[in-house]
């Protein structure tokens, strides 16, 4: 910018500040300054790559404990469904090896041994995504990170149940078909068919649960 240049853009923007508007500014010489607008394409590649090696998950559920004597003095059990198959166990082999766990020594007995990391991660969008983040530290299961992801909208009306944190619970729709669907079964059945997870609040949910209008109650 010449000395003549200069003074033009000085004059304007003494006039522009006296006339209310915004200030203006030269940029610094040698840089470009630009607008990049954020299309569909990068929607669908930020999609892309949330979805990178996460297992889709079969479903979502809630299990109420039962009331009166003898009852569990626990919250829901907010039950996330999966194939067990290479579905699921080709992108997260610890969960094939989880379930061998739950068979051999119970669904307490586990999650003693098992250290997991745990969260919620989203993507919004007119289909919103939510992604229950796994990080298992071993030994056993082995060290490693899975993802289970949910279509956000499709359990809108169960998400309150675990926005402020609680017990999670993996297993299939088989496994639990067999453990509570017969006489006599209680909500302890259903959580001996699970692998059992806890779960801090999730800043995630909230926001999702405000700017979907999903149920709170």
């Amino acid at each position: 910018m010449n000395r003549e240049e200069r003074r033009r853009a000085e004059r304007a923007q003494r006039k522009n500040e006296a006339d209310g508007g915004p200030s203006l500014s030269s940029p610094a010489q040698g840089r470009l300054i630009r607008s990049t607008a954020f299309t569909e394409a990068d929607e669908a590649r930020q999609r892309q790559d949330f979805l990178a090696g996460t297992v889709f998950a079969a479903g979502a559920d809630v299990a109420l404990p039962q009331d009166g004597p003898g009852a569990m003095p626990i919250g829901a059990l907010f039950v996330v469904y999966v194939h067990e198959d290479e579905r699921t166990f080709g992108p997260a082999p610890q969960l094939r090896e989880a379930f061998t766990l739950l068979d051999e020594i119970g669904t307490f007995a586990l999650n003693e041994r098992m250290d997991v990391g745990t969260g919620w991660s989203g993507m919004g969008g007119h289909d919103p995504l939510v992604k229950l983040k796994l990080e298992f530290h071993g030994p056993h299961p082995k060290k490693g990170a899975a993802g289970l992801i949910l279509l956000g909208n499709q359990y809108a009306g169960i998400w309150h149940h675990i926005v402020g944190g609680g017990l999670l619970g993996i297993t299939t729709q088989e496994r639990m078909r067999q453990a509570t669907h017969r006489p006599g079964a209680t909500f302890s059945d259903g959580l001996e068919a699970c692998i059992l997870l806890g779960l801090g609040t999730s800043p995630v949910l909230e926001q999702f649960i405000d700017g979907y209008g999903w149920p709170r109650t």
